[in-house]
């Protein structure tokens, strides 16, 4: 073995995915903390999704000055799972990464993350997400995160927490093979989801860590916390699905995945209440059904607080 094989296989390529658009004024930050990563085996995608703004500019001034830089420019807005797949069949890479271009990532992420992948034998990393809150005039306000000592799950394990707490994809290093027969799903909002679970039931081992690794920018603008649209009935359908994905393949998990499902349709019922059209009383009175439907699993489930069941109970 030559010694550029060595390297190879101590720095292995790293592929980081960031779909692009309308963030002109977050971008550069995004970028320089990935370029600015001590691990520099890296090739980075920056998807400009047919942004109306600087982006593309932006993207292109960046590659002109690191060559690790791919930068494609869509002809038309597809989406951010759009954008991720096509990033997906171009990359390289060993490990895949995935960053939003309003966030940002330490220094050392990447480094740390492939570190403890390889101490543990595991299929994927999950790093500490501190939220950023922006405040009206730009100032940035550093939520405190829940400290969670450095552990590792089993695929089980870490489906079961997904589905009780979060299903991000970003903030996450995987192993290529992870991503061998999945794709986001293009169309929909919250596309993180509807792969999460699928992609954790193929693995063995997920470490998770107590290291801050991510800053997530939570932003009035942005799509999670604008105001409410029939678009995040998108929501409800991702946790449908995926409770019926562990009805057939995990069904000592269903409890977990009726929580969520449970859960999702109630915050939809109550918030559609908010918009005053036809089509909003058509998604309400199919929910009510739905809830309806299934009152006495919520009753019954072991995860879901006294007061969401006394609001499937109201419904």
């Amino acid at each position: 073995m030559n010694t550029k094989e060595v390297k190879q296989m101590e720095k292995p390529l790293i592929s980081i995915v960031i779909p692009v658009y309308k963030v002109e004024k977050y971008l550069p930050k995004c970028i320089e903390s990935i370029i600015g990563q001590t691990y520099e085996n890296l090739e980075i995608f920056l998807v400009d999704d047919c942004s109306p703004d600087g982006c593309g500019a932006i993207c292109d001034s960046y590659a002109g000055k690191d060559v690790r830089i791919r930068v494609i420019h869509r002809e038309k807005n597809a989406g951010a799972a759009a954008a991720r797949n096509l990033s997906i069949e171009r990359a390289k890479g060993e490990y895949l990464f995935f960053a939003d271009s309003d966030d940002w990532i330490a220094r050392d992420t990447i480094e740390v993350l492939l570190k403890k992948m390889r101490e543990y034998d595991a299929d994927c990393c999950v790093g500490g997400c501190v939220t950023v809150l922006e405040g009206a005039d730009g100032k940035l306000t550093y939520q405190k995160r829940k400290r969670v000592p450095e552990h590792c799950k089993t695929a089980r394990e870490a489906m079961e927490r997904l589905l009780l707490h979060e299903s991000a994809a970003w903030n996450r290093l995987y192993r290529r093979e992870a991503f061998e027969k999945l794709r986001f799903s293009e169309g929909r909002i919250n596309d993180d989801e509807a792969i999460a679970l699928r992609l954790y039931a193929n693995m063995e081992r997920i470490v998770f860590l107590d290291q801050d690794t991510y800053y997530y920018r939570k932003r009035k603008d942005s799509i999670t916390t604008s105001a409410f649209s029939l678009k995040q009935l998108d929501c409800v359908k991702n946790s449908r699905e995926n409770l019926n994905f562990i009805r057939k393949n995990n069904p000592d998990l269903i409890p977990a995945a009726e929580f969520k499902y449970i859960k999702t349709m109630l915050w939809a019922y109550v918030n559609l209440y908010r918009l005053k059209t036809k089509e909003a009383s058509r998604a309400r009175a199919e929910l009510r059904h739905a809830i309806r439907k299934n009152r006495r699993r919520a009753l019954q489930n072991p995860h879901l607080g006294i007061a969401l069941k006394a609001l499937a109970v109201l419904v």
